[in-house]
């Protein structure tokens, strides 16, 4: 049983690497700054894992024979892997990254509202999840009209219920069931909470130690040219004092030991003024 879950476990990352080389290998060559870099990772784990997600909540319409709702789960699959190709074909990571966070948000709306406008954990941890995301990956502005969109949709089903305006419901849909299979969604969510933002700032915090360590190398690389050059300079002025001193002349010797001082204070100087950099 266990080399059963091993063989499982690295077929399952190979097919992720294999994946994410496939959608987001050229934008990651493209790409040099580490914070567009981990956005990008960020979108495919966002859209790669929702996807994913998509299975138990499809096991869970055809469980409950709720049709309409499997019809809106083709639509998602559909919009996610829409958003995955048009990350492989170029178009700018915060484009989709709009579409991806207003998408996440529609269609679980929809199928809200078509479940008698069922606000239980199974939607709005996904609403909340979306607005996440497109806060980090995107702008204020497109933030704030997601969560305008998603306050006027709770303002509707709430105006709905105090008037008690009746609409379609979803053939298969009962309170019951939803109680019964929120606790299971909501365990799915937040293990995708935790798989997705953590990831996320797992390669942020990755990113910013490469950089640290880069801006180390590059001043260990400007130091040690500096310093070399302050050498080979006190090497000739020395070897210019020993002549001057073979040859009795005092005053050029003299101006040579002073150089001497002033090529060490440069030295002594820069090291004391030179950024020191933490590892």
């Amino acid at each position: 049983m266990p080399q059963l879950f091993k063989k499982i476990s690295t077929l399952a990352v190979k097919v992720y690497r294999s994946t994410e080389d496939a959608v987001i290998g050229n934008a990651l060559h493209i790409t040099t700054d580490s914070r567009d870099r981990c956005n990008v990772r960020l979108l495919f784990d966002y859209l790669f894992f929702h996807l994913l997600l998509l299975i138990p909540v499809a096991l869970i319409g055809l469980y409950t024979h709720n049709t309409t709702e499997l019809l809106l789960i083709v639509a998602f699959l559909v919009s996610l892997g829409g958003c995955l190709i048009m990350v492989r074909a170029g178009v700018p990571v915060k484009t989709v990254s709009i579409i991806a966070a207003f998408v996440t948000f529609i269609i679980p709306a929809a199928c809200s509202f078509l479940n008698n406008q069922d606000l239980s954990l199974r939607y709005s941890m996904i609403w909340i999840l979306s607005v996440l995301f497109c806060y980090i990956t995107t702008n204020i502005a497109a933030t704030l009209a997601l969560g305008g969109l998603l306050c006027s949709y709770l303002s509707l089903v709430a105006w709905m219920k105090v008037n008690n305006v009746v609409t379609y419901v979803m053939p298969g849909f009962t309170p019951e069931q939803s109680f019964i299979f929120t606790p299971v969604l909501a365990g799915f969510y937040i293990i995708f909470l935790i798989r997705v933002l953590g990831a996320h700032y797992r390669n942020i915090f990755r990113s910013e130690h490469e950089r640290t360590l880069q801006k180390q190398r590059q001043h260990s690389s400007l130091l040690s040219q500096h310093l070399t050059k302050q050498f080979i300079i006190l090497k000739g002025l020395s070897r210019s004092g020993k002549s001057k001193y073979l040859d009795g002349n005092r005053e050029l010797l003299e101006a040579c030991l002073i150089e001497i001082e002033k090529q060490c204070e440069s030295a002594i100087d820069y090291l004391d003024n030179s950024p020191h950099l933490e590892s």
